[in-house]
């Protein structure tokens, strides 16, 4: 009893006492245009949180493509004094790679791969349920390299967050 007992408080305290410090979520939309990515989202202290992400990307603009990518954000919560994180108004700098194969059929089978850095302003809701809806637009630096000839791209893009989830 003992054992579990301190199990229980060692759980506790490594998820934090707020019931809703954790947030899973993941953006079904992206299912159509041929990728999938989902995002933890851990609350610390009571303004902020960290954000790590997963992606697969098997189409782009048509194109077949095998393309696994990871991102790291931080989020300041604007509005931490009348909400409690990780709801309301938000900045999120954040950090994105990917890497992997395209299928063209103009320039045959190549490696690819891309880095971006950039910012989003947002809001996320989070209901007593635990349902999360988030969104979020900023602009995000991006260089991609990939072809025979390593020809690489770089400029500002957008970057967008369509996002729903559970927190608990």
């Amino acid at each position: 009893m003992k054992k579990l007992i301190l199990s229980l408080v060692f759980v506790l305290l490594a998820f934090g006492l707020n019931a809703q410090s954790n947030v899973i979520k993941t953006n079904p939309l992206s299912l159509a245009f041929g990728s999938f990515n989902a995002t933890y989202e851990r609350v610390f202290g009571t303004t902020s949180s960290l954000l790590v992400r997963g992606q697969y990307m098997y189409k782009l603009l048509g194109v077949d493509v095998s393309l696994a990518g990871a991102g790291l954000g931080y989020r300041y919560y604007f509005t931490h004094a009348k909400k409690p994180v990780p709801a309301g108004f938000y900045i999120n700098p954040q950090l994105a790679f990917s890497f992997g194969k395209v299928n063209d059929d103009t320039e045959g089978n190549y490696s690819a791969s891309t880095i971006g850095f950039g910012a989003e302003l947002g809001y996320q809701w989070v209901w007593e349920s635990g349902f999360v809806l988030d969104l979020g637009i900023g602009p995000m630096y991006t260089i991609a390299k990939g072809g025979d000839s390593e020809s690489s791209i770089d400029g500002i893009m957008p970057s967008a967050t369509l996002a729903i989830g559970y927190a608990f």
